[in-house]
């Protein structure tokens, strides 16, 4: 028998995409995990991109674009199943196809995000962020594709470069209780802890 509806914490898929498709929780938690602001949010949870029958589907835990058009797609994974990075690729390409129309130029491709938060270290460093971009391995160059594949760690140990909010994130989202939403009075959190109550 699962756990009951009120012992569930947010790294629950269920949860989590109950309470991500409230527009205003996704941008606070989008903001948290990106360290910035971020422009009004369109949210959908559960989000299925099936381009034909032939080919693997994509099914996004949450996708989200601001009023700028730039893309997030957030994923909670609890299991380590070896295939994140791979998994990113795919879902960056299932972004991007559907990014432009017909003969739209490529410099019109907007910003893109794929996010995974998880209950485990997926590289083993034990950093609580990793953030990886494209980048020239000789001379260090940025490739410019503007997007980014981030990876949380919730357990991590390494909190360099890692806000106060992003830990007080990590520690709601593995005990989602009244007493650890109050903890640092975060803004935010509380009106993350709100929605999930």
């Amino acid at each position: 028998m699962g756990e009951s509806f009120q012992k569930l914490n947010l790294t629950n898929a269920y949860l989590f995409a109950a309470a991500m498709q409230d527009e205003e929780i996704c941008r606070n938690v989008l903001e948290i995990a990106l360290n910035k602001r971020i422009s009004k949010v369109k949210a959908h949870v559960e989000q299925v991109l099936f381009l034909d029958s032939e080919f693997k589907s994509v099914r996004f835990d949450v996708y989200a674009s601001d009023e700028e058009e730039v893309s997030y797609d957030v994923e909670m994974q609890n299991d380590d199943t070896k295939s994140l990075p791979k998994r990113c690729r795919y879902y960056q390409a299932e972004l991007d196809v559907t990014s432009l129309r017909p003969g739209e130029d490529y410099q019109q491709l907007k910003p893109g995000y794929i996010i995974f938060i998880c209950s485990f270290d997926p590289f083993g460093k034990g950093r609580c962020q990793y953030v990886f971009e494209e980048y020239c391995k000789e001379a260090d160059i940025p490739l410019g594709d503007e997007t980014q594949k981030i990876f949380f760690n919730t357990n991590g140990t390494d909190t360099e470069n890692v806000t106060p909010e992003l830990l007080h994130l990590f520690e709601y989202l593995k005990q989602s209780t009244e007493e650890v939403a109050v903890r640092h009075q975060d803004e935010k959190i509380l009106k993350i802890h709100e929605r999930v109550k």
